[in-house]
């Protein structure tokens, strides 16, 4: 396992609260976790690449960066919560299993 430090470097910038925020509240009522992490790519290209690069020295650093942005989506469980699992394509373009979301109606 690798572990990559968020304090006080690039990657702290894709993991801020307010970067999660934007990213869920341009999601759909239903959205899964491939769908979270294009939408983040898309608003925020510069803080993606940044905390990739950051990845690097990892046997497979998409992976590894994805993972941790589904950790951190968890930590939103006031506005969204894990329904089930399915399988959609991922940056790859290749089918995954990943978390389908749902937003928490208030």
């Amino acid at each position: 396992m690798v572990r990559i430090r968020t304090e006080g470097n690039v990657m702290s910038e894709l993991f801020k609260d307010e970067v999660f925020e934007t990213a869920l509240e341009n999601m759909s009522d239903h959205f899964d976790s491939h769908d979270f992490i294009f939408e983040m790519m898309r608003r925020f290209p510069r803080e993606y690449t940044k905390a990739l690069y950051e990845c690097r020295r990892a046997k497979d650093p998409i992976q590894t960066l994805h993972g941790m942005i589904g950790r951190k989506l968890l930590e939103f469980s006031d506005r969204i919560r894990k329904t089930r699992r399915k399988s959609s394509r991922n940056v790859r373009g290749l089918p995954s299993e990943n978390f389908f979301w749902e937003k928490i109606k208030e």
